[in-house]
């Protein structure tokens, strides 16, 4: 069951939305799961914290990109700006992916070297294929243990650092710089752990970040996200809290062809599909170069959509005026290539980001530190 604007059933027990008996009893279980969670949260990092159990090093600095909540922050869209700033620097990242979903998780897989893609993304997951084909000349490597593909990366590859993905919550591993993505409109969901909300740890565990991007700034009133800033900056400190805003870079036809500039959408009816945990930023973004969003079919973060179900969205986009169907670039590296109803595009997004000048630094100091012990 869903609302009107698409959300869960599920997410509306979170919110508090969903009524009625189920829901309240639900809320109640799901609270008490969230109390053990939290104890369970605790007991792990005690070692941590009192020098009982060591974070695994690799030979080279590590820069973790991460959230406290279970996904819709976009990280992915990050990875990429940084990778792509260090590459503009002459520097040689490498990538270490969990591979979400993708048939390498529980091992170690190379996903892609400086040359080619060697899996797709049944095998290395979405997040990690769209990274590697995103990313000429950058490896990416997936596995759900980071200090197995770490130590693979750096015996393989020699990268001059490596950026975790995903990785705030993988403390087996130490990290030189510690990157927290907080979703401005929602940065701490309805502010209860795991299962009762969607926060993998409490807010005051920021205290361990050493940089935090604010993103979908653009979602948000502006007193709203200079009060959030505020109170984050309280916890990391002055000068480490930067803000991120999506910009639409095009749009391509889904089966392949040229890209057009996004402002080709303007003034046309579309349907937008995705798998996304923030979907409304996807959908805001057609919104902004002029789309006319007749349709929102969304389905769970990380979902690969199959065709039937782009069939059913294409027909039900026909019966409310659209004449395409728009896509996220995370969906369309699972979705297969053939025809639908309406023709598929593809909308790509870059995330633009400003205040970043603490984290540059930051890296700066990783790389000097790492080079006078080499």
């Amino acid at each position: 069951m869903s609302d009107p604007a698409g959300r869960p059933w599920a997410l509306r027990v979170l919110d508090g939305s969903a009524t009625g008996p189920g829901a309240g009893a639900l809320r109640l279980l799901l609270s008490g799961l969230a109390l053990i969670y939290s104890g369970g949260l605790k007991l792990y990092l005690a070692p941590y914290r009192l020098g009982l159990r060591k974070q695994a090093r690799l030979r080279c600095p590590v820069v973790s990109v991460g959230n406290l909540t279970t996904g819709g922050t976009g990280k992915t869209p990050f990875t990429l700006w940084l990778c792509r700033r260090l590459q503009a620097q002459g520097l040689r990242p490498c990538i270490l992916s969990r591979g979400y979903r993708g048939a390498g998780e529980g091992g170690a897989v190379i996903v892609s070297t400086p040359d080619e893609v060697l899996l797709g993304a049944r095998e290395a997951g979405d997040e990690a294929f769209l990274l590697a084909t995103s990313l000429p000349g950058v490896p990416v490597l997936a596995g759900r243990d980071r200090r197995v593909t770490g130590r693979l990366a750096v015996e393989r590859f020699s990268p001059d650092l490596i950026v975790l993905d995903d990785g705030m919550q993988f403390y087996q591993l130490h990290r030189d710089v510690e990157v927290v993505l907080l979703n401005a409109v929602r940065p701490f969901d309805n502010g209860r752990l795991l299962p009762r909300g969607l926060l993998r740890e409490p807010p005051s565990h920021l205290s361990r970040a050493g940089f935090v991007v604010l993103t979908h700034v653009d979602e948000v009133a502006g007193d709203q996200v200079a009060a959030l800033k505020r109170r984050v900056a309280a916890i990391v400190g002055p000068g480490r809290v930067a803000e991120a805003a999506y910009s639409a870079a095009g749009v391509r036809p889904s089966a392949g062809g040229e890209a057009s500039p996004a402002m080709s959408l303007a003034g046309r009816k579309v349907a937008a599909v995705s798998a996304l945990g923030h979907p409304e930023g996807f959908e805001g973004l057609l919104e902004r170069v002029g789309a006319d969003v007749a349709l929102r079919r969304r389905f769970p973060d990380h979902h690969a959509v199959t065709p039937d179900e782009m069939e059913q969205a294409a027909r039900d986009a026909q019966e409310a005026g659209a004449e395409l169907l728009a896509i996220t670039e995370k969906d369309a590296v699972k979705l297969p290539v053939r025809e639908y109803a309406l023709p598929v595009v593809v909308l790509s997004a870059e995330l633009d980001i400003i205040g970043h000048e603490a984290l540059d630094e930051a890296i700066r100091q990783a790389l000097a530190r790492a080079g006078s012990k080499s």
